[in-house]
């Protein structure tokens, strides 16, 4: 589905200014310390309630706000739910007020137009004569006594946002918190990604008798020595298939995934810098991958594996409404193969292809073939 965003006034569109020589030596090493002390806190919140409760409350020890605000917004429907802190800093009525004049906010408009979740600030693209003309101001942060935010995302800002969003009402945020919130944000998402991943386990697992044993995961338990306390039958059924081990309770992982699980431990006590985020592990096989996320606190850890198809079977795509040829078609734009290679693959003409291609995206109502892509793997993947 391709969601219409309507253009608002020309002087939104300046773009955003870059931080002019601003780098990591720009930052002491306190800052680097306070960000691993954040870090470590954020990665060791097992559920969504207590990540977003955790950034709202710490993130202005890092950078110094008003109100440190959590937003979902879903752009097709013009939905807002946001979390925030203090929390009785909003008015009654206030998120209705938001929806009603959203269309002028400059920051929401950026990321919808560039995909970029970066931090951006009102001042990269409205001076606060034009941000005062708007109703959005009048209406919404002038009784908030809001006139600077720097805001920036948790998920690649598509049809949903998920945002943090700071605001204050004397001075503006600097470069060097530019530079911090951007630092933060890669680590931001992993740690949200392994919220919501355990937030859904949970939930499942809630909802269903067994679920452990029924979900369409598979969950390891570790001790804080790394041994296997429990483990699902389809964690160990996916161990045994991608690693060739049939481990069990006491046992250690296999040395590879071990390894990485050790590894993942020691990232957060680094003292030289801003450590890489975790980031899931991951084992490719034909047509397929495993992907294992790491959920740490100190006397034991979770495991979460989930397993998703690489390649779609092009008849499981006919349902969006494409004809065997054009499923056929999008089932290997997804794998990255450019007109020319599927042309060659299914033994046709690269405009042949190309004409494919329009009625594909016709039939989508997207516009590119990454967003048919994303859209068909979607539909596949739940």
């Amino acid at each position: 589905m391709c969601y219409k965003w309507p253009a608002i006034n020309t002087y939104f569109y300046v773009r955003p200014c870059k931080a002019k020589g601003l780098g990591l030596d720009q930052l002491e090493q306190k800052d680097f310390q306070a960000l691993l002390d954040f870090l470590r806190d954020s990665y060791a919140i097992h559920d969504l309630d207590s990540f977003v409760a955790h950034v709202v409350s710490s993130l202005p020890k890092l950078v110094p706000s008003d109100a440190t605000v959590y937003n979902e917004y879903n752009f097709k429907r013009n939905r807002i739910v946001w979390q925030q802190e203090p929390v009785n800093y909003a008015f009654s009525g206030s998120e209705r007020i938001w929806e009603r004049y959203s269309r002028e906010h400059p920051l929401l408009n950026h990321f919808w137009r560039t995909k970029d979740g970066r931090a951006v600030k009102f001042s990269d693209f409205v001076s606060q004569r034009q941000l005062r003309r708007t109703s959005l101001y009048n209406e919404f942060f002038r009784p908030l006594n809001i006139r600077h935010q720097m805001t920036f995302c948790l998920r690649e800002p598509t049809g949903f946002l998920v945002a943090i969003a700071l605001n204050r009402a004397a001075t503006d945020f600097s470069e060097r918190e530019r530079v911090m919130l951007n630092l933060l944000r890669p680590h931001l998402m992993q740690a949200y990604q392994n919220a919501e991943a355990v937030t859904r386990l949970f939930v499942e697992m809630a909802q269903v008798r067994g679920a452990l044993e029924r979900l369409d995961r598979g969950v390891v338990f570790l001790s804080a020595g790394g041994k296997i306390r429990r483990m699902t039958e389809l964690a160990r059924e996916w161990v045994n298939e991608y690693f060739g081990t049939k481990p069990a309770p006491g046992n250690h992982l296999p040395e590879e995934l071990q390894r990485w699980v050790k590894h993942q431990k020691v990232l957060l006590e680094k003292r030289d810098g801003v450590p890489s985020p975790r980031k899931p592990f991951v084992v490719e096989r034909e047509g397929k991958h495993l992907q294992v996320r790491l959920v740490s606190e100190p006397d034991q850890s979770l495991l979460i594996l989930e397993e998703s198809r690489t390649t779609l079977d092009p008849s499981a795509l006919e349902f969006l409404g494409l004809t065997r040829r054009e499923a056929e078609v999008l089932s290997w734009i997804t794998q990255g193969k450019t007109n020319a290679e599927i042309g060659a693959i299914l033994g046709t003409g690269q405009r042949t292809v190309e004409k494919h291609i329009e009625r594909i995206l016709q039939k989508l109502s997207v516009e590119t073939r990454t967003a048919a892509a994303i859209l068909a793997l979607q539909a596949m993947h739940g």
